[in-house]
Order: structure tokens, then sequence, then C-alpha cells
């Protein structure tokens, strides 16, 4: 199994399913050899599958550029409506087009701007989408988005232009979840039916940024959405109802030898009919077939062992979805069970070691150190709180899912028995608002280096063996570099600096022995939020980056500045530095200075005083980083006029980077910069087929007359500077983490 397994993972880590061929050839050749035969053809049948799964997925995926399509398609999952804006997932029915990819299209993932339709589940649409590649940000500890639409066969991405027309659903399953959630949202206050919604139908869209944050902090997030305990639970319930059926099956002549297996086949039936309620999701077929196989495996002549069964779970799962051996889910949930089993196989031959309630807090103490790894490397996060919270909130949600299917009913007749449910969940979630509260029961880590996850897995190991506890004990110093909460930073004098894809916007973190500085936040949306959440942060969490010394707004334009509120809520600040600090509040106008941090200097270089009334963008922060032997400039959105004036101030020092004006538009980046600072490189932050035409050819013409090379974000990804050991160097992300399903 491990053999055939590590086959599959390392097609999952090849930049191109080119070098599967090779990888066959070689594990082929060496089955020559008898004594290594037999893993090496498991291995060899692992990267077979893997890489015709890969090509399999990848032949459906949308590659031209964006272009306008007129097709006829269906919603296929429950619409998510916020400030405006629909989110939908259509199925596409007949396409107008002669394009072969746009035939072949299963799944379009699309965003519609308004309000004036009332989209549905299950809804026939006859639209004008623009149609585009399955193409997401790329930045460091960042969410693989191209990962996520190729796994779930999403093979493009767009916005619709035009509804022509809508045909609302009737009489099917899609119809009965949209019927369902429409009750829900009418009959309930949001609070309880945002948690319904996420419970019976695995639409998790209602839960606030407030209610994750107390789901996170309290180790408890597994319980809302729909996941392995949920199924296992409505399982359960269906093994109930089966016995119950068993003696009804006698009286009525049935043989026995047919009728001990009604429990089994209710258990099955009700548990796939709660998964298809759910959206009958990956993560939900997942645990629907490790219990499927769980269950079965008591059928055969010589019934399976539970350790048996975890591994044949293990091997249809991840031979099914191969790209599930990257998804901290897989080893979450299998983790979880493997635990469960290590467990009821140790024995312990304590008074009360039989007893219900000490069984059932070894189970949450195994769990909570078992999973110790994972959560520092997936989630960055440890919380002691968990232990004692998820003691009472499991069987409470346990509880909570058996009896809804009741309690829904009678809601429908009685007022009473709604308020008693939602009084009920808004019970438990202040509980959770008062735990994610205690004081030093959550910590936020760095992401942890290969070392440390093999010592923390070795000290975990050896904490859950049957051994004394004194001597478990004289472990616990091999978790201590788990708990770190700072990741390695520069030596003194050197700094490295990302310049984070952030579509059509900039961010630039640069970080020192003493501390980081941020320079712009990224864009803002008009539907809500900003990208600094999914593209910025995740990397600060991944270092451990808690605070800022100094935030630099380079000026007020939102593709700039928008995600300054996600900032300051997330983020402690020494200072915020503006170029138009009425619209940053708290922030201070960026003059000409210096200052020093971790032995690199940072500067602000004078161009326009704010008394001659210059534009906005020639209000922007111009920043200058140098050490020894790099140096950064930075000028937001400084135009020609603005580029003049900073070199005419005096400034003609040459770079090791400049980071291009405007994102590159025909106005910056001039011919007179790009000649007396004679930069290096030039990196460009634009986002890709944006409606500006960023970067202008006029400016690549430039760069390129000069022979100055230059990155942009949209083809490179994330962008790292890396400034040490006399060395001035850059790292492009999609290069570095390049996969088989990466664009580019």
């Amino acid at each position: 199994m491990i053999a055939y397994l590590f086959g599959i993972v390392c097609v999952a880590l090849l930049p191109d399913l080119y070098w599967a061929g090779w990888c066959l050839l070689i594990l082929l050749s060496g089955a020559l050899y008898k004594r290594i035969r037999k893993p090496l053809l498991l291995c060899a049948v692992g990267v077979l599958l893997a890489t015709v799964y890969g090509g399999w997925q990848l032949s459906y995926r949308f590659t031209l550029p964006p272009q306008d399509v007129n097709m006829e398609a269906e919603i296929v999952t429950l619409p998510h409506l916020q400030d405006g804006r629909y989110r939908l997932l259509l199925k596409p029915l007949v396409v107008d087009s002669d394009q072969p990819q746009l035939q072949r299209l299963r799944l379009l993932r699309v965003s519609y701007y308004g309000t004036d339709h009332d989209f549905a589940e299950g809804d026939r649409l006859r639209v004008v989408v623009r149609v585009s590649p399955p193409r997401g940000l790329s930045n460091p500890a960042a969410f693989d988005l191209e990962r996520f639409y190729l796994s779930r066969g999403i093979d493009a991405r767009g916005y619709i232009k035009q509804v022509l027309s809508r045909v609302p659903a009737q009489g099917e399953l899609r119809y009965l979840r949209q019927s369902l959630a429409d009750y829900l949202q009418s009959s309930f206050e949001p609070v309880a039916a945002a948690t319904l919604r996420a419970l019976l139908l695995g639409d998790r869209s209602q839960l606030t940024g407030e209610q994750w944050d107390v789901l996170r902090m309290t180790g408890t997030a597994h319980l809302f959405v729909v996941s392995g305990l949920h199924v296992a639970v409505v399982a359960a319930m269906g093994w109930c109802v089966g016995r119950g059926l068993m003696l009804p099956g006698l009286l009525l002549g049935f043989s026995a030898r047919w009728v001990r297996f009604v429990p089994v086949l209710c258990a099955l039936a009700i548990a796939g009919a709660y998964a298809g309620l759910s959206g009958w999701g990956v993560p939900v077929q997942r645990a629907w077939l490790m219990l499927a196989i769980f269950v079965l495996g008591g059928w055969f002549l010589q019934p399976l062992t539970g350790w048996q069964r975890w591994r044949v779970a293990l091997v249809v799962v991840i031979s099914l979805q191969p790209l599930a051996v990257l998804e901290a889910g897989t080893w979450l949930s299998f983790g979880a069970v493997a635990l469960i089993l290590w467990l009821f196989q140790v024995r312990d031959d304590g008074p009360a070691a039989r007893l219900p309630v000490h069984v059932w807090l070894r189970l949450q103490g195994v769990l909570f150190f078992g999973m110790l790894p994972l959560m520092a490397a997936s989630f960055n996060q440890m919380s002691l709180v968990s232990v004692p919270v998820n003691l009472i909130a499991v069987p409470v949600v346990t509880l909570l899912v058996w009896s809804l299917p009741l309690l829904l009913v009678s809601s429908l007749f009685s007022p009473l028995v709604a308020q008693v449910l939602e009084s009920g969940i808004g019970l438990l979630w202040q509980l959770l608002s008062w735990c994610a509260e205690v004081p030093g029961l959550y910590v936020e880590v760095a992401a942890p280096s290969t070392i440390t996850l093999m010592l923390a897995s070795v000290a975990i190991a050896l904490l859950l063996l049957p051994m004394p506890m004194l001597y478990r004990m004289l472990v616990l110093p091999l978790l201590i570099p788990l708990l770190s909460v700072r990741g390695p930073v520069p030596e003194s004098g050197d700094f490295n600096a990302w310049m984070f894809d952030v579509g059509q916007g900039q961010a630039v973190l640069i970080e020192t022995a003493e501390g980081a500085v941020l320079y712009d936040t990224g864009p803002g949306y008009s539907s809500g939020g900003s990208a600094f959440a999914f593209a910025v942060e995740p990397w600060l969490r991944a270092r451990g980056i808690k605070r800022l010394e100094y935030l630099v707004l380079s000026h007020g334009d939102a593709d700039h500045s928008g995600g300054y509120p996600a900032v300051i809520d997330t983020l402690a600040i020494g200072r915020v530095y503006a170029g138009e600090p009425e619209q940053a509040p708290g922030a201070i106008q960026c003059r000409a200075q210096r200052w020093h941090l971790g032995g690199v200097a940072f500067g602000f270089l004078p161009v326009f005083d704010v008394t001659a009334e210059p534009t906005a963008n020639n209000r922007s922060c111009v920043l200058h980083v140098v050490n020894d032997n790099c140096s950064l400039l930075l000028t937001g959105d400084l135009d020609v006029s603005g580029e003049y004036r900073l070199l005419s101030g005096g400034f003609q020092e040459p770079l090791t980077w400049l980071v291009a004006g405007h994102h590159g538009s025909r106005d910056s980046t001039t011919a007179a910069i790009l000649d007396l600072l004679q930069p290096a490189q030039v990196l460009i932050s634009a986002g890709r087929y944006n409606r500006f035409g960023h970067p202008h050819e006029q400016v690549l013409a430039r760069l390129s007359h000069r022979q100055i090379p230059w990155v942009l974000t949209a083809e490179t990804g994330a962008v790292e500077m890396v400034a040490d050991a006399g060395q001035c160097r850059i790292n492009r992300y999609r290069e570095q983490e390049k996969r088989y399903w990466t664009a580019g």
C-alpha cells in the first residue's frame, strides 16, 4: 500500500505530467530485479493511475483567452448572494460555439453582479457568459485554487454578462435542497438559519467571519461543516432504524440470513441520502466511501480487521481522488480514524478504564495530541480549549443532528418548536464565544519545518504508547519547536521582500531582522472584502507575523489600499503612513525621512509637496529600501510628471529592483527613470486580462530596448526578492512551486 500511495504522491508533486513517463520507465526497469519487483510495480501502478487521472482532468480545462459565450446551463449548487453579487456553479447543457474546448466544459464557476434575478439551485438559464481559464492567484501559503478547480472538475470561470431567460427548477433533488434552504432562511433567525444550512445542506456561506473565528479558536470547525463525523452520526441513526425493522422482517417470514443485513443497508442508505442532501461534495464522498468500506468489511467470509478496513478505505479514496493526497482534510479524517482504532486497540487495565466517561476523556486527549502536527502544519494553530469544548460540543451536535428531522417537521406546525431550536442554537454559539475569549488557550504558530514536524511526530508516537506517565513526560521537549510563534527571520542587514500576486493591485512585504513593513494592502472589492485575506494574510500567518512595524499606503486608490480595514483588524501596527492620510483613519503623511530597521535603511523620497495639489497618483509615497548590496524602489502610481520630479530632486542611485509605477501603465516607468536609475530588474504587479491593458506594450518595449529583465505577477505569481549574503536574487513562485496543474 505504501509503495502504491507513494507513486500517486510522486505524480502530485511533478511540475509536468511529461516526467511521469520517465518515472514509469525507471520503476519498470527496476522491477526486473526480483527482490524489489512487487513494491516497484505497485508504485508504477500508482504513478500510472495518477497520470491518467491528471491527463483526463486537464483535457477538459479551458485554456483559450477570455471570450463571450451564449449557453444554456443549469445551476448545480446553492447560489451564494453577498453584497449584490451572486456566486454560481453552472453545468453547461447547450453551448453556442464550435470551439471544442467550450463544448467539453463540465462545470463553470461564475459571478453575477446584481439582484434583479432570484437564482435558485436547479434553475435552467440561457445566459451570455464571459468565459476565462480557471486560473487563480499564486501566493506562498495561500489556498491553491487551480488544484481545487481541477480536483472538482471545474473547467472554467467567468461572469454572467446577460441573463436571457430563466426556468425555475421543479421536482428534483436540487429543488428539494433549494426549498429546504429557503424554508430555513425564512423561518429562523439568521444565526440559527446559517447553522442549520451548514449542518443539513453543507452550505457554509451564511456563517460570518466572526463565527468562523470562534470555530477556529475553539477547534470546533469540524462540527459545523458536513464531515465524516456527521455522516457517521447519521449512519448510526440509520443502523438503529434498521435494527427496528429486523423484527417485522422476521415476523413476515423473511430469512434471518438476509434480515441481518437490514441495519447495514439502512445505515448506508440513510447516510447516502444525507450526503446527497448536503450536496455530495468531495469531502462528503470521502466520508461515505470510508463508512461503506468499514461497514461492508464484515460481509466477507473472513471479516476484515479495523486496520485492514482503514487501509482499504485509504487506497479506494486516494485511487478515486488522487489529488486528495494533498488535502489536509483527507489526512485529518484518516488520522482521526487511525487514532480511534489505536485507542481501542491499546489495553488500559485501570479500574475506570471501561467507564464511558473515561473512554470519552481519553479519546479527546488522544485526538488532540495526535492531531497537533497536522493542525500546526495545515492551519498554523493550537487550541487547548478544544479539548473541553469538544467533550461537550460533540455530543450536543450529535443529538442535534439526530433530532433535526423531528424538530424541523414539528416546527412546521408549532412556532414554539422553532423558537426552542433557535434558543438552543443561540446558546451553543454563546458558549462557544465565551470559550474562545478565554486567554492563553489558543496559540497561533508559524509553519513548522520538516525537521520540526518529524520531531513532533516522534514525540506524539511516544506519548501515545502505553508507558508510565513519567516516561511520556520525558518526550515533551520534542514538542517545543512546534510551538514556535515566529518563523526564521533574515540576518541583521539583510531583507526579504515579497511582491504578492493580488490581481490588479499591489502589496509588498519587506521583512528584516527586527520587524516587517507592508507597502500597500492589495485591492478591495465593491462586492465586499479584499485580496489581503486570501493573498497576503496566509503568508503572514505561516511566518508568524502578528505585528507590522510600519504600514505604508502609497495613496488612496482601492487597488492599493482596499485591504486597509482587513489589515488593521488582523495585525498590530506600529505606525501607518499614507500618501492620502485623509482617506486612511489613523495614518500620517509620508514626508521625506529615513529610518533603519534590522540594519536595513528605509526612506521616503520627496516628490511633490502637498501644497502643490498634485493628482492622487502623484501623492503616492515613494519608498526606498537599501542594504549593503541590494536596493528596492516602490513608486506607487507615480506618472511621468511624478517620476521627473523625483529624478530632478536629486535621486539618481542605481537600483537592484524597481517596481513599475502604476502597474506598468503607459505614463509610468519612463525612459528617464530607466536610464538614470538603471534597475537590474523591473517587477510589475498587474492582474491577468485586466481591463486597463497593463502592462502597456510601450513600457515592455522600453524594457526590451534597454535589455532590462522584467517579471509580471500575472505570469509568475508572487515574486520574492532576497537580499542576503552579498546576493540579490528573485524567486518566482509559480516556477518555484510548479505542479502539473499550475497554469503558466
